[in-house]
C-alpha cells in the first residue's frame, strides 16, 4: 500500500472507534499479521479498536506480545501467516498495564506453590527470565520487532510495525512505523493520546566479566528501536528526529562503566530525602528478591525523572539489560554492580 498505508488505515479506524462509530478495514485487501498479548482484556477489544477484518488479519497471541528465542511457536505461526496465508505486513500490538511489565516474583511463586507446583519445575533460572518479564512496554515492543528482523524468516520488503493499545480508553499510539522516511526527516505522531510508560529502557541487567566488551545482542542497546538489522533497515520510532541521536552520549563500553554512571547519579542526588528513601527501598528489594531484573526495574523507575539532567542514564541501564538478555550475566557480577552503585 503506497498512499494509504495499512498503519494509517488502522489509525483512521481507531479514530472512528473512539468516536463511537467503529468500522472495519476493507475486507478485500491483502492479508496481514497481528501479534499481540494473551491478556483477556484484548478479547473483544482488539478487533473493533483496530478495525481488523477477520478474513484479513491473522492474529497471533503470546505472553507480553513477545517475539524472542523463547517464543519459537510464535515465530512459526508468523511464518505460516506469511508463506501459507500470504500475509504482506506484520503489526505487533503492545498494550498498557501489561501484566508482564508488572510481574511480581513473590506473587507468581505463591500462586504456583498454592497449585502444588514446586519451584524446581521452572529450573534454576530467574523466574523473571523464565516468564519473559520486562519493565518497559515500549522497549519490549521494539525488542520484539528487532528480534523478528534478525530471525531471518521475514523478507526485507515486508514491513514490521508496532503500536500500543490503551486497554482502558481503546486509543492507540503508533510507536514504530517503517513507512516513514529514513533518518534526516523528523517524523510526527498520528496518535491521539500517546501512552507513556513509567519505566523506560531496562528492567534487568549484569555481566559476569566487568571489563568485557558489550554483549552481541544489539537489540537492547540504546536506542533499541534504532538498531539496524543485518541486511536491512531498522524500525523508525515516531517522534525521534535524526538530530537527537548526535546528542546522545555513547553507550558504556563495559559493565563497570555502566555501574559508575549509576553510582555517580545516586551520589549526586543522595542529599535529597526523596532519593534517600528511594535508595533505602532499592536496598530492601535487592535483599528480599535478589532478582537483577526487579532491581534494575526499580533503578529505572527512580532515574526516569532525572533522564533530562543525566543523559547517560538510559544507556547505562540498557547495557545492564543487554547483559542479562545475552546470557553474559551471573549472580556474582550483579552483586558487584550493586556494591559499586550503592556503597
Amino acid at each position: 500500500m503506497s498512499q494509504s498505508t495499512l498503519l494509517s488505515q488502522i489509525g483512521e479506524a481507531n479514530k472512528s472507534f473512539l468516536a463511537g462509530s467503529p468500522r472495519l478495514l476493507d475486507s478485500g485487501g491483502d492479508p496481514f499479521v497481528v501479534v499481540t498479548c494473551i491478556d483477556p482484556r484484548l478479547t473483544g477489544l482488539l478487533e473493533p479498536a483496530l478495525g481488523l477484518p477477520r478474513n484479513r488479519a491473522a492474529v497471533i497471541r503470546t505472553a507480553g506480545n513477545q517475539l524472542s528465542e523463547r517464543t519459537q511457536d510464535g515465530i512459526r505461526s508468523i511464518a505460516v501467516a506469511l508463506y501459507v496465508k500470504k500475509a504482506g505486513e506484520i503489526i505487533i500490538v503492545g498494550h498498557t498495564d501489561c501484566g508482564m511489565a508488572g510481574f511480581s516474583v513473590a506473587e507468581v511463586t505463591e500462586n504456583f506453590r498454592k497449585a502444588g507446583i514446586p519451584r524446581s519445575a521452572f529450573g534454576n533460572e530467574d523466574l523473571r527470565v523464565w516468564f519473559g518479564a520486562f519493565a518497559s512496554i515500549r522497549d519490549n515492543l521494539s525488542n520484539s520487532i528487532a528480534y523478528l528482523r534478525r530471525s531471518g524468516i521475514v523478507p526485507q520488503d515486508i514491513k514490521i510495525q508496532g503500536l500500543i493499545l490503551d486497554t482502558i480508553k481503546g486509543s492507540i499510539e503508533m510507536v514504530v512505523d517503517e513507512n516513514l522516511p529514513p533518518a534526516g526527516i523528523a517524523p510526527t505522531t498520528i496518535s491521539s493520546e500517546p501512552y507513556r510508560s513509567g519505566l523506560s529502557a531496562a528492567e534487568m541487567g549484569t555481566e559476569a566479566a566487568l571489563t568485557s566488551t558489550p554483549p552481541e545482542n544489539n537489540s537492547a542497546q540504546p536506542p533499541p528501536a534504532q538498531t539496524e538489522p543485518k541486511g536491512g533497515k531498522g524500525p523508525i520510532i515516531i517522534g525521534q528526529s535524526a538530530g537527537k541521536q548526535d546528542q546522545t552520549p555513547p553507550s558504556p563500553g563495559s559493565l563497570i562503566e555502566a555501574a559508575l554512571v549509576l553510582r555517580d547519579f545516586f551520589n549526586r542526588e543522595r542529599q535529597s530525602q526523596q532519593m534517600q528513601k528511594a535508595v533505602s527501598d532499592l536496598r530492601t528489594i535487592w535483599k528480599q528478591e535478589r532478582s537483577p531484573y526487579r532491581v534494575i526495574a526499580e533503578i529505572q523507575k527512580i532515574g526516569h525523572a532525572y533522564e533530562a539532567r543525566y543523559p547517560s542514564l538510559p544507556g547505562a541501564l540498557a547495557y545492564l539489560e543487554n547483559a542479562v538478555r545475552s546470557g553474559s550475566a551471573d549472580k556474582i557480577g550483579f552483586e558487584e554492580v550493586m556494591r559499586r552503585i550503592l556503597d
